[in-house]
């Protein structure tokens, strides 16, 4: 297992509630590993539209099998 530090842009949809943003952002950071911290560092909300931009900073548990099982399929 190793940790690897990841930033990443991901949008908001108006739909998803800011009580739900926490199970949202962490289904989205398994994407790439497990997460074991994570902070939204910035929020831009572009005017007249109802999606919000954010940045997230994470800290991720990367299992070395399923990198190389994501490696084969990138091949």
């Amino acid at each position: 297992m190793n940790l690897e530090f990841i930033e990443l842009e991901l949008d908001w949809p108006s739909e998803i509630s800011l009580f739900e943003l926490k199970n949202y952002v962490v289904c989205k950071l398994r994407e790439y590993g497990e997460p074991l911290r994570w902070a939204i560092t910035s929020l831009t909300k572009y005017s007249g539209k109802t999606i919000q931009r954010m940045s997230i900073e994470a800290v991720l548990i990367i299992n070395e099998e399923r990198k190389k099982d994501s490696n084969t399929y990138l091949n």
